[in-house]
């Protein structure tokens, strides 16, 4: 939940939920919220251009038709870097192939994952909240010292 004063209306007239928090003197995150593809554009603008990153945390991008906007998005704008989170293993490799063989490789248990399994009594595979993370786009490092 955002708080009312993180509200405002996007140039199409739709109410949109952000946050703007500056980190460092050159590092500002925009945070908002929304379904890409319903009421938040892949290509939308914070008021600097595309995102540089897209998150999502237990997205199951196989889940939801919403992500389809999105993966279609990562995979044409290559400079624009994706993190995702999924329940299993199992799911996490489904949704990291979704965005090639680099991505698929990339699936790795999350260290900053829930510290308990989640009961899921309709299938026996281990559930765990953002247990598993992959990479669309992965970008190089790049050091300035």
């Amino acid at each position: 939940m955002l708080p009312p004063n993180c509200s405002a209306q996007d140039d199409r007239g739709r109410q949109r939920f952000y946050t703007e928090m500056k980190l460092t003197e050159n590092l500002t995150v925009f945070v908002t919220s929304g379904t890409y593809g319903n009421s938040i554009d892949p290509i939308w603008d914070c008021g600097t251009g595309s995102p540089d990153m897209v998150m999502g945390l237990n997205a199951g991008l196989f889940a939801y038709e919403s992500w389809r906007d999105v993966v279609d998005f990562l995979n044409h704008n290559r400079n624009v870097t994706g993190v995702f989170t999924d329940y299993n293993e199992h799911s996490g490799l489904n949704c990291a192939s979704l965005g090639g063989l680099i991505s698929r490789e990339s699936l790795s248990i999350n260290p900053f994952r829930q510290p308990r399994a989640m009961p899921v009594l309709s299938m026996n595979l281990p559930q765990i909240s953002n247990g598993f993370m992959y990479v669309f786009n992965a970008q190089p490092i790049v050091s300035e010292w």
